[in-house]
């Protein structure tokens, strides 16, 4: 399979080919992937794809040693005065 085609494939939850990016996934469109799941099966199936994608997401976030601290999501000063 080359690595540039137009589609993913998955397969045991393990990512074989393709990416997933804000376009694939759906970005307010009719061609996204979560529009697809809810069209073609449920909106249950469509959520547990979410869910599974969410978690093989923080996995490999935290396989590579990234991870998120209170300091990264706090607001800056300018932006709470101006609320």
């Amino acid at each position: 399979m080359c690595i540039q085609d137009g589609y993913v494939v998955f397969q045991n939850s393990e990512l074989l080919c393709g990416n997933l990016c804000k376009q694939t996934m759906g970005n307010g469109s009719k061609s996204g992937l979560y529009y697809s799941l809810i069209r073609d099966n449920s909106s249950d199936i469509a959520a547990q794809s979410m869910l599974r994608i969410s978690k093989f997401s923080a996995r490999w976030i935290s396989t590579l040693g990234l991870s998120i601290g209170i300091n990264d999501v706090t607001p800056f000063v300018e932006l709470s005065q101006a609320k």
